[in-house]
């Protein structure tokens, strides 16, 4: 049930959005204990909180590069946007979910429009 309900949290609600997110407020959003939620993190995605919470943070950040909208935007304009507060984890995080800077993903990702 905690499952089905964090998953739902956050891709409605996109908690991860807010940098100062803890899993003390995480958990109680959720009506759980923090320990409780680290455990089903732990044991259901096999990540500790951190990089549950990031993983989800890197996928905005992609969508955010694929929306015209934020086209205008700087990558670190982005990465703030979608819950990192500060350049050097936004970069270290993100090459450790893409294999790739984040420029080196957005040239490649967007080399076939030109």
């Amino acid at each position: 049930k905690l499952i089905n309900l964090l998953s739902k949290s956050m891709k409605s609600e996109k908690p991860y959005l807010n940098e100062n997110l803890t899993l003390k407020e995480l958990a109680n959003k959720l009506e759980t204990t923090p320990n409780n939620l680290s455990q089903i993190i732990n044991e259901k995605f096999n990540k500790n909180f951190y990089e549950f919470i990031n993983e989800y943070r890197i996928n905005e950040v992609k969508s955010l590069l694929a929306d015209p909208k934020y086209s205008h935007y700087s990558m670190l304009g982005i990465a703030f946007e979608c819950g990192f507060n500060s350049k050097s984890t936004f970069n270290s995080v993100f090459k450790q979910f893409t294999g790739k800077t984040p420029s080196e993903f957005k040239k490649s990702a967007f080399d076939f429009r030109g």
